[in-house]
């Protein structure tokens, strides 16, 4: 009988716990602990595509088995790149997820393409990935995620706050920066970005995956940590690779959730309804308003191919856009949908935060550079037919010329200098050269001849190069004649004696003929730089992909110039002698100084293109690097030694620290004390840094490939040849230019039309068809076209634009084909999308993703 009490006396116990912990749930008095698994998969890093593929497969098959086997399980993930890679190569199991979708069994994270890095893609790029990601999420599961998760990107943007929200996003979680690089120990903050944009934060501190088999054992320990977290957030799953739930870690957390149900209500859960609950709890986080970073430092440079050939295939789609919109809404020409769409996925794939910060290994980089060539030629073939019908209504070539068009797609005129190459009418077998002359619509312009890109025997092929005003949105014609003179020009040898001085009376500036390096920069009167500027300094470096290097002066070392006899050699002079500071073009144009250089086992070149009427000038570099462990920096001292380094983010701009830390910028970098800037502008070079007025432009990091030492363990100390990145010929190009702080107003502009370059087109047109108007203009030079497309769903014409310095501004849009204006108010940095209605003639306010 006392059994028998002791028996009813336990299940009364059981039953009041029962009815206390519903209670508690029902009444909100029981912390809720939500369990997002998931499974980290990252298509590309130590492994390839194909194995990224095969992985997907494998590790969704085995969530949606367990998503049957484990009654209250539900499975998330992301990636809409991996959704297709199941439903192309096996359609059943994608057909059993849509219905664990509808089931609330499997959910729908994030809605993005993939997971891409968050610093270096422009703002546009982002947006695509999402576009693309939502269309595909919309279209097979019939969903739209608004959270969104970027777990193992290597620090994010201040301008993505905007994207996100324009795109419906409230929310957000990241693992990236850690904690101990907050000052508050809260994973969940407010992250406000430009232009009044905000998002909740939940920053992971157990990272996003878990060790097979130890869940349970990390779940306790998790438990414990954010024990007085209103609502807790734990992300968990095999990751990396893919793997996700396992048998054995579902049932300890199965197991553990019965364990500590009268404490806690742990429930497998999604990011969504974690935040839905803890805003419900909270409503005041702590505030950050930049952006997350640094994180890697070293993968803002490492592979910088991947970088360059990123950013080049970035423009060709948003000049190619531009071109094939103007040509179908001009002349009917269908615009080229599905090339381009297939040119953007490419860039997307690229963007991958294993790929474009250059830590996967070299295999990816190989199959990376192949990815964004692709793209190339997919773009190169779209462009050359929108150039070709562009040309409708130009005449003929006349009698004796050549010419040669050049497209500008942007809604402002261009001054510049354009080099360009054509042929002559007919090849030069006589003992003289011919020097061009040439007209741009119609108005001779100052013209030079430069060296061509052949090396061919005869006096045939011509690198032009003329200084012109590009209309806007437009063709732009070039007749080039051709008059006989004795030779090619030469140039007289710079004198070691005394600085090299180029004064166009706008700008001076004085190259030392004994150290090739720039040691003074004025505009009109005021001085920008201090001696030894543009110098190559090689930095003590490390193995580690996504590592930093050594800050001290006793690592660094700077190139020197050449002696005469080494800088012929490395030029390919065996029979002749030359200096290795030489003027190697000179004319009407610009001056172009040529500099060589070496250190240890690499040698480099520099040349300073100085245009005879402006205040900017350019520089390539062409570097022959044979370094390992080492970094390349290009340093150029500032009389500025105190200011505000500013950098490009999405869609806008920061203030960038300035203590010589490595920090991450789009397509500019600009140093001003509040009286003076000076500006860089980049090719596909994200990384610097600055400090007591020194910047530093990062150009090479010959780390190993995929090399870490976490773990605190040296790697790469094989007895073996282990190659590093970079080896071999790199190229870099910037602009500078030096001015009043006004010049920050411009640099946006100026950034844009020296990456989204004209179109250059040597053509002989027919004759037919008639010139239209320019299909957009803007009048106001803060705010800028980032896209011009066709919209998402083939219906009409997105129209993307964005104030660029932070000032409120009234514009007015302007479709002259079309004879349609459109006032456009953005407050400062604001992003606006417009849509265009042919049929209507209307343009009016459209969603981001339209």
């Amino acid at each position: 009988m006392g059994l028998q009490r002791g028996g009813s006396t336990a299940v009364c116990v059981s039953a009041v716990s029962k009815i206390t912990v519903f209670r508690k749930k029902r009444e909100g008095l029981m912390k809720r602990v939500h369990l997002i698994c998931n499974a980290h998969l990252d298509p590309v890093w130590l492994w390839r595509w194909q194995e990224g593929c095969t992985e997907a497969l494998s590790t969704f098959r085995t969530a949606e088995a367990f998503t049957e086997e484990f009654p209250d399980f539900v499975f998330n993930h992301n990636e809409a790149i991996l959704y297709e890679w199941v439903k192309e190569n096996e359609p059943e199991l994608f057909a059993r997820i849509q219905q664990k979708v509808k089931e609330g069994k499997w959910h729908i994270m994030g809605g993005w393409y993939l997971q891409p890095d968050c610093n270096m893609p422009n703002g546009e790029s982002i947006i695509r990935n999402i576009s693309e990601g939502h269309r595909f999420f919309e279209k097979e599961f019939g969903v739209r995620p608004t959270t969104a998760i970027n777990f193992d990107s290597f620090g994010h943007s201040v301008g993505l706050v905007q994207i996100l929200n324009q795109a419906g996003y409230d929310t957000y979680v990241v693992c990236r920066p850690a904690k101990a690089q907050f000052p508050f120990k809260e994973q969940d903050y407010l992250w406000k970005g430009l232009a009044g944009s905000e998002v909740l934060v939940h920053r992971s501190d157990e990272n996003y995956n878990s060790v097979y088999g130890h869940v349970g054992k990390e779940l306790e320990q998790f438990l414990e940590d954010t024990k007085d977290e209103p609502v807790s957030l734990y992300l968990w799953g095999v990751g990396d690779h893919g793997g996700g739930p396992s048998r054995v870690d579902l049932t300890d957390v199965t197991k553990l959730i019965k364990e500590r149900a009268e404490e806690l209500e742990i429930i497998h859960s999604n990011p969504e309804a974690y935040f839905k609950e803890r805003k419900a709890a909270k409503t005041s986080y702590p505030v950050v308003e930049k952006s997350l970073n640094p994180v890697a430092e070293g993968c803002y440079t490492s592979q910088v191919r991947v970088k360059q050939k990123h950013r080049l295939l970035e423009n060709e789609i948003l000049v190619g856009e531009k071109m094939a919109t103007q040509v179908e809404l001009l002349y009917g020409t269908k615009y080229p949908k599905e090339e381009i769409h297939e040119a953007v996925r490419a860039l997307l794939f690229s963007e991958f935060h294993d790929a474009l910060p250059g830590s996967g290994t070299q295999q990816v980089e190989e199959d990376t550079l192949r990815l964004l060539d692709h793209g190339l030629e997919l773009m190169s073939r779209v462009n050359c037919r929108s150039a070709i019908a562009l040309t409708a209504g130009e005449a003929p070539i006349k009698e004796g010329s050549s010419c040669a068009f050049l497209y500008n797609p942007h809604p402002y005129p261009i001054t510049g200098q354009f080099a360009f190459e054509v042929g002559l009418p007919k090849q030069n077998w006589d003992p003289c050269f011919y020097h061009p002359r040439a007209s741009v619509n119609g108005e001779e312009v100052p013209t030079q001849s430069e060296m061509e890109c052949s090396h061919f025997c005869i006096d045939w092929r011509k690198r032009v190069v003329v200084e012109a005003t590009l209309k806007p949105c437009a063709m732009n014609r070039v007749d080039v004649w051709f008059d006989a003179i004795e030779k090619r020009p030469t140039f007289e040898r710079i004198s070691r004696k005394e600085n090299f001085v180029f004064d166009n009376g706008k700008m001076r500036i004085e190259i030392n003929p004994r150290t090739g390096l720039v040691d003074s920069w004025k505009v009109g009167d005021t001085e920008y730089l201090k001696p030894g500027s543009f110098c190559p300094v090689a930095i003590d470096g490390t193995y580690n992909s996504w590592g930093l290097w050594k800050n001290e002066p006793g690592a660094r070392r700077a190139f020197t110039l050449l002696t005469d006899h080494e800088g012929s050699e490395f030029s390919g002079l065996y029979e002749q002698i030359e200096p290795s500071v030489r003027v190697i073009e000179d004319g009407k144009v610009r001056t172009v100084v040529e500099a060589l250089f070496g250190w240890h086992n690499s040698k480099l070149y520099q040349r300073y293109i100085l245009p005879k009427n402006d205040t900017h000038m350019d520089v390539e570099i062409g570097v022959y690097w044979n370094e390992n462990d080492t970094v390349l920096k290009w340093m150029i001292p500032s009389v500025m030694e105190r200011g505000t380094y500013y950098g490009q983010v999405m869609f806008g701009r920061e203030a960038l620290a300035q203590e010589g830390q490595e920090v991450v910028a789009q397509r500019w970098n600009a140093w001003t004390d509040g009286e003076k800037a000076f500006t860089a502008v980049n090719c596909g070079s994200y990384g610097s840094s600055i400090e007591d007025g020194v910047i530093g432009l990062t150009l090479l990091h010959s780390a190993g490939y995929s090399a870490a030492d976490f773990d605190e363990k040296k790697t790469l100390h094989e007895v073996r040849h282990t190659v590093r990145m970079e080896q071999g010929e790199r190229k870099f190009a910037f602009r500078f230019e030096a001015g009043k702080e006004e010049l920050l107003d411009n640099v946006d502009r100026i950034a844009q039309a020296y990456n989204e370059e004209p179109y250059v087109l040597a053509f002989n047109a027919s004759g037919a068809g008639e010139k239209k108007s320019p299909a957009i203009l803007v009048d106001q030079a803060n705010v800028l076209v980032s896209a011009w497309k066709k919209a998402e769903n083939g219906e009409g014409y997105t129209l993307r634009l964005y104030e660029s310095t932070g000032k409120d501004t009234a514009a007015v849009v302007a479709l002259p084909f079309a004879g349609v204006t459109c006032p456009v108010s953005l407050k400062g940095f604001e992003i606006k999308t417009l849509h265009y209605d042919e049929q209507t003639k209307q343009l009016t306010e459209a969603d981001l993703l339209d």
